[in-house]
């Protein structure tokens, strides 16, 4: 039965939930506590699949409580339900926190979330790797690019397109950018698929201290990857996400632009595994199987699956997540509208690779890396050639963007 955790130091907030949550009894076992030292005792009687606090409390505030969390119990799932905070206290709990719900919270709403999170928890059968993704606070950055980002922000004569194209070449800034701005602690109405979108939302002053107190950009250092795995991932996001957004309908391109950019991350969390996990993974792959298989094998998951796991974790828009999710193994549907979202990266991720590996010449189409079965189930076979064109295009824009 699944443990769920909740902390307030108002008792009549605590007696609301527990009546309205009295129902889920013999799905769910709810504990309710006043402090944030009550909460750790809780914690240390059992496993807790998700932590839901108030930050504002005597003693130990909810966000100390959650970095003990992260730190102890990575694999559980980490939410605030609070009132209104000062920045600076939002800001402090940026790290420690999965998903923001401001009160007063329908009941209804603080239930989807937390029954969001337990299907997450049960879709993915690894504790290891849950305890990987759960205490991850940013995905890893380039330190150049972070580098470049930090001093852009410091520049009052750089405008916002500037830093969001900057934002844009890296996809754990985008993926962290884009968790902020959809949290409700700063007042989103409508949901944020674009860096452009975020930025514009926040103000560059709250980006600039996003920025530094989320560390962005220092884990990469942290966690010894090396640089060209992390650039040549940044190098092949851009060019999928310029090859993805020309193949969709204008109202598609914000999302299938930010789903392309950031529907490696899974590799990214791979990278940060323990070692006898990835020994797995290259003996795996050693051994001919597939890149999917291998890493079903070595880690319980494949990368589609551990990034959108992630991302739906930060909160960002659901068709995003899912493109992320379902890019390797699109679900063909004939349409008259053309290709969706998880399609259009599917599509983009291979030409780009082909691009890069047959430029300057178009790949044959028997090359592309294209699931051309499904292209036909969605009669979209006719387009593929178009594709290819387009897609050497773009790879030539990036080498030589002043050609």
């Amino acid at each position: 039965m699944p443990r769920i955790l909740f902390v307030d130091d108002e008792p009549m907030i605590l007696n609301s939930m527990r009546m309205r949550l009295g129902r889920r009894r013999p799905e769910w076992d709810c504990v309710y506590v006043e402090s944030g030292a009550e909460a750790l005792a809780a914690l240390t009687e059992g496993p807790v699949d998700v932590v839901v606090t108030d930050m504002r409390m005597p003693g130990m505030d909810g966000g100390t409580l959650l970095g003990i969390v992260r730190e102890r119990y990575p694999h559980t799932f980490r939410m605030v339900l609070s009132g209104q905070m000062n920045r600076d206290a939002q800001l402090r709990a940026l790290p420690v926190t999965h998903r923001f719900l401001v009160k007063p919270c329908l009941p209804a709403q603080l239930e989807a979330h937390i029954s969001a999170a337990l299907e997450m928890h049960q879709r993915l059968d690894n504790p290891a790797l849950a305890d990987l993704i759960g205490g991850i606070r940013q995905l890893p950055s380039s330190p150049m690019l972070y580098a470049e980002l930090t001093r852009m922000i410091a520049d009052p004569n750089v405008g916002v397109a500037q830093i969001s194209r900057v934002v844009e070449r890296d996809a754990g800034i985008t993926a962290r950018l884009l968790h902020v701005a959809n949290s409700a602690f700063f007042g989103v109405r409508r949901q944020i698929r674009t860096t452009l979108e975020a930025i514009n939302w926040l103000g560059v002053d709250l980006v600039r201290k996003l920025v530094l107190s989320c560390e962005l950009g220092q884990l990469a250092a942290q966690a010894d990857l090396p640089a060209r795995l992390i650039d040549d991932l940044q190098t092949h996001a851009i060019l999928t996400a310029r090859i993805a957004s020309r193949l969709v309908r204008p109202e598609l391109t914000g999302t299938v632009a930010t789903a392309a950019l950031l529907h490696n991350v899974g590799k990214l969390i791979f990278a940060l595994a323990p070692a006898e996990m990835r020994a797995r993974y290259e003996l795996a792959t050693a051994a001919g199987q597939t890149e999917l298989r291998a890493q079903r094998f070595a880690f319980g998951c494949d990368y589609p699956t551990a990034g959108a796991f992630l991302l739906n974790y930060w909160g960002l828009p659901l068709d995003i997540v899912q493109a992320v999710a379902l890019h390797c193994e699109p679900n063909a549907a004939e349409t008259a509208e053309g290709i969706d979202a998880p399609g259009a990266v599917h599509v983009a991720s291979n030409l780009a690779i082909a691009a890069a590996r047959f430029d300057p010449h178009t790949p044959p189409l028997s090359h592309t890396g294209v699931d051309l079965a499904y292209l036909e189930t969605a009669g979209l076979s006719a387009r593929l050639s178009e594709w290819c064109v387009l897609a050497r295009g773009q790879r030539i824009a990036m080498v030589e963007p002043t050609a």
